[in-house]
């Protein structure tokens, strides 16, 4: 089977409507797959060849670190002085 057959098996085996519009020409073969597996995968949205996305900010991951871990404003300064020694001397006291 090619890959075109497997996605149009499975965008008809999960959602027949979609499979029409395929058919009539309103989505594309590639959008309607993406649509299908997203809900197959329960993942909000497909990205490529079947991976999902899960980009984490810097606001996301501070907000991450700050809730598993609660450090104090002196922590996070100590932290950032250990990381930016040369220049961090004129940013903090």
């Amino acid at each position: 089977m090619k890959s075109k057959d497997i996605k149009v098996a499975e965008i008809k085996k999960h959602n027949p409507t979609l499979y029409s519009k395929v058919k009539s020409g309103d989505v594309t073969l590639q959008e309607a797959y993406n649509i299908v597996m997203s809900e197959v995968m329960n993942v909000s949205e497909m990205k490529g060849s079947g991976t999902k996305s899960n980009k984490l900010t810097l606001e996301k991951e501070f907000q991450l670190i700050n809730k598993r871990y609660k450090p104090s404003i002196d922590d996070w300064i100590e932290l950032l002085k250990k990381e930016y020694p040369f220049t961090s001397g004129d940013k903090f006291k």
